[in-house]
This record gives C-alpha cells, sequence and structure tokens, in this order.
C-alpha cells in the first residue's frame, strides 16, 4: 500500500503543553546587511532600541590555519583573530539571547519556554530592529528550531519515547545513538532536519544524559523582508515543527507533558 500523500493543513491544532520539553527555541533570520555598521558604533544603537538587554558582547571570530613544517611531521595549527563579527545582547533575566551580525539575526529562548505567540513577538521585535539598522534586501533563510530533552529517557526503555527507536541487532543493549534525517516539504519551499540523541550521563555537564529531539525547520528559498511573507512563513514552519515532535514521541510521552 502506498504511503499517504503529505499535506500541510494550518487548520489542524495540537495539545498545548504544560511543561514542554524545550530547553531551547530558536528563530534564525539569514539577511546580509546591506548598511555595515562596526561593532562599536552598533553597541549604542543596540542599547537604545533593545534596553531589555543591559549586557552587551562582542562576538569574535578566529580563523585556523593548519600549516606543515616538513612532510613528516604534525601540522601546526595557528589561530588568527579576526575581529568583531557582531554583538551577543542578553536579556537581564538571561532568558533571551540575540545574536546581532552583518549576516543576519539569531534569536535564542534558552529557558522558561511558554508559548509560540510571545516568544515570536519578542523575536519580531529584535528582527525589526536589524531591519532599520542593516536594511537587508531579503531574508536568504529563515529557521525555526526547536532543541527538546525528555531527561528520564534510558536506552532500555526508548520505545516507551519513541514511535520508532532504533534497532538493536542481536538483542544487544543500546549504550548511545545519533540519528539524523532531512525531510522535504512537497509543494513548499521549506526542509526539515530532525537529530534524534542518546548519550550516557556526563557527570561535569548538567543535563548531559536522556533524549534530545532535535527540530530544525528551514527555507530554501528567499524570503521578502515583509510582515505577511515573514508571519506566513512562520506560521508553516510552526505547524511543521509541530507536526514533527507529535508524530515522534508516543502518545503516554505527550501526555507526561500536560
Amino acid at each position: 500500500m502506498p504511503d499517504a500523500v503529505f499535506r500541510v493543513d494550518l487548520n489542524e491544532s495540537f495539545p498545548r503543553l504544560a511543561r514542554p520539553p524545550i530547553v531551547e527555541a530558536v528563530i534564525h533570520w539569514q539577511a546580509r546587511a546591506q548598511k555595515v555598521v562596526d561593532a562599536d558604533q552598533l553597541r549604542p544603537l543596540l542599547a537604545e532600541r533593545l534596553p531589555s538587554y543591559p549586557q552587551i558582547v562582542p562576538i569574535q571570530q578566529f580563523d585556523l590555519l593548519a600549516r606543515l613544517e616538513s612532510a613528516d611531521a604534525d601540522p601546526i595549527v595557528e589561530h588568527h583573530h579576526s575581529g568583531k563579527v557582531g554583538l551577543r545582547l542578553t536579556s537581564a533575566d538571561g532568558r533571551d539571547i540575540i545574536q546581532f551580525t552583518r549576516d543576519g539575526l539569531v534569536f535564542s529562548r534558552t529557558h522558561s519556554y511558554d508559548h509560540w505567540e510571545p516568544f515570536t513577538a519578542t523575536a519580531k521585535t529584535a528582527w525589526q530592529v536589524f531591519e532599520e539598522i542593516a536594511a537587508p534586501i531579503e531574508t536568504q533563510r529563515l529557521g525555526v528550531r526547536f532543541i527538546n530533552h525528555i531527561s528520564g529517557a534510558v536506552p532500555e526503555i526508548l520505545h516507551e519515547y519513541l514511535c520508532h527507536p532504533p534497532t538493536c541487532p542481536s538483542g544487544l543493549p543500546l549504550k548511545e545513538f545519533v540519528y539524523q534525517s532531512t525531510f522535504a516539504v512537497p509543494g513548499y519551499p521549506f526542509d526539515i532536519r530532525v537529530i534524534k540523541l542518546m548519550q550516557p550521563s556526563m557527570p561535569e555537564v548538567q543535563q548531559s544524559s536522556g533524549l534530545f529531539l532535535d527540530i530544525d525547520v528551514f527555507s530554501t528559498k528567499a524570503i521578502p523582508n515583509d510582515t505577511a511573507a515573514v508571519d506566513e512563513s512562520l506560521a508553516t514552519m510552526r505547524w511543521l515543527k509541530n507536526k514533527v515532535f507529535f508524530t515522534l514521541l508516543t502518545e503516554g510521552t505527550i501526555q507526561s507533558f500536560q
């Protein structure tokens, strides 16, 4: 029997989770600045327009250069400082981070994610500031990425969390796994990259164990920089992100977040 045809239905609703397992939510506008402002001049402009982000630090770029002294010697790696490429802003509560560079804007909510509407409203405020200052012609790539962490998952019972857990050959015990896949969206200029990661606990890294589900929806064509086009794209990308999330996890897992 042939597989069912995938259809985007923006009228389809999904459960609103009281305790979503989201550890980071990101919207990334890749949009080349037409007005280039160096980091020192940019700092007071951002401080004025985004006063709720008091922590402003430069984003430094370092290049690596490997060279050989002789054919039988190990390469020598040199680090070269290329200077400041933008600014990183952090909100007073440490919840939100903005990366403002010549190549675009990245808005991240790193903890205490609530719901889509306030998240995107805050992100679009930052984007409007980028548009005012950098004057990009278009958005070459728009991305929506959500990283989820299910700390209670262990390899022995992954079937209780994932609808399609990894297959273990000959009954071998699973220790860790990484599975990455990229999906096209028929009829839409979007792709979806999904990473499922299971790793053993590392005591030196807090909350490192468990199951990570990383869903990245991104555009494959340029998007005009007008409010209607961006809002339409974000609405579709949100639906795709939700569709993947609720399709990959079991009903029992979804209920545990409600």
